[in-house]
Formats: structure tokens, C-alpha cells, sequence
């Protein structure tokens, strides 16, 4: 039993580690929207002119192309090991690359003599920046918070729990967050007069029909006999 709390423990510790740095990258994208945003609003009010530049032009392709390359690359590595943190480095890239697409749009448009576009562009990239900080913010928080696993997800449980006619009945169910997963823990009631041996025979079942759920790390089945 203190192995497994102690697993769970260390489980625990990397998994929160990574909703630690993604909340960082929140608050980052959030600060940097508002700072965005009153600039946009300052250079609509006093009309400030966006000076073209040929260099300008080159170094929003050149980042561009890089930004792209990046998020296509992290953007994989997320689905692949579907890590927030993946998940927000991946964001954080393609908003780099859209608000860089539009600086360009705004740098060719003002040698057109467009200038305030360049004003709203950066309006809404301020906005739809900080939309997306937030939600990663929430998504962090929730887990830092050890908000529970959701309903559905207990229900799927409970049900795999009523295939077992061993099992009497349940009397717990607890779950944490462990990076973008859960640790079930779960105390059922077994017949006392069951041996040792298949009292653990069917936990094990459990914990690895369990474990098989797209949301959930580790399954520890404790077992009260009746």
C-alpha cells in the first residue's frame, strides 16, 4: 500500500509539473494580448502611421515559415503524447505565426497608404490571443485545483465496475488530475468468504479494464471484503 502511494505521489509531482509551466504560458499570452491591445487602441486614436520597410517584409516571411514549421512539428508531438504543455507551445506558435501574417498584411497595406488597418489587425489578434491564454488558463487551474474527473467518465467506470457480479457493491470512488489524465481509486465490497487469491485476480481485472480509458493514467482498487 505505500508503494502505491508513493507511485501515485511521484505521478502527481511530473504531472502537475507540466499545468505549472503551461499556467505560466497563459498569463504570458494574456499580458502580452492587453499590452497588444493598448497599443491598437493608442494608434487608432492618434492615427500613428505604420512606416513601411522591405526588411520589415522579409523578416515577417522569414518568421513565418519558421513559426509554421514549429507548430507543425509541436502540434504532432501533442498528438502524439497529448501533453497541455505540447498543447500550449503549439498555440503559442500559431499565434505567432497569424499575428506575424497579419504585420505583413498591415506593412504592404501601409505602402499602399492603408495605415489604420494595420490598428483593427491588431485589435482583434489582441483579443483572440487573450480568448485562447484564457482557456489554457482554465484548463491548467482546473487541474492545479484537483478538480475531479467528469461525470461521464465515472459513470463509464461504475459501469465497467456492475460487470463484475463479484463485485457487492461500491464504496468510494475518488479521482486526481495527473498531468492530462486521472488516478482512479476505488474501494469495492467482495464476498469476505472469497479467497485472497481471486479477491486480487479480480481487482487486477478492474484496475486494467479501468487504466484502458483514454482519460485515465492509473487505477488503484482497494478491497473490502463483507
Amino acid at each position: 500500500m505505500l508503494a502505491n502511494l508513493e507511485i501515485v505521489t511521484t505521478i502527481l509531482v511530473i504531472g502537475k509539473s507540466e499545468y505549472i509551466f503551461s499556467l505560466l504560458i497563459s498569463i504570458s499570452m494574456i499580458a502580452i494580448s492587453i499590452k497588444l491591445l493598448i497599443d491598437a487602441i493608442d494608434s487608432l486614436i492618434f492615427k500613428n502611421e505604420l512606416t513601411f520597410s522591405f526588411y520589415l517584409v522579409i523578416v515577417c516571411i522569414i518568421t513565418i515559415i519558421t513559426k509554421v514549421v514549429l507548430f507543425i512539428y509541436t502540434n504532432r508531438a501533442y498528438k502524439k503524447y497529448n501533453n497541455i504543455l505540447l498543447k500550449a507551445n503549439a498555440k503559442d506558435h500559431f499565434n505567432d505565426c497569424i499575428v506575424t501574417t497579419f504585420t505583413l498584411i498591415s506593412i504592404l497595406l501601409a505602402y499602399k497608404g492603408i495605415f489604420w488597418v494595420d490598428s483593427i489587425v491588431g485589435f482583434g489578434i489582441a483579443v483572440w490571443i487573450c480568448y485562447t491564454g484564457i482557456k489554457i488558463f482554465i484548463e491548467s487551474y482546473n487541474v492545479l485545483m484537483d478538480i475531479s474527473v467528469d461525470e461521464h467518465t465515472k459513470d463509464i467506470i461504475l459501469d465497467l465496475v456492475h460487470n463484475y457480479k463479484e463485485i457487492k457493491s461500491v464504496e468510494s470512488l475518488y479521482s486526481t488530475p495527473s498531468g492530462y489524465k486521472y488516478i482512479i481509486i476505488l474501494t469495492i465490497c467482495l464476498d469476505g468468504n472469497m479467497s485472497t487469491f481471486e479477491s486480487h485476480n479480480l481487482a487486477d481485472s478492474l484496475e486494467r479494464d479501468i487504466k484502458a480509458l483514454d482519460n485515465v493514467s492509473d487505477a488503484i482498487i482497494h478491497v473490502e471484503p463483507i
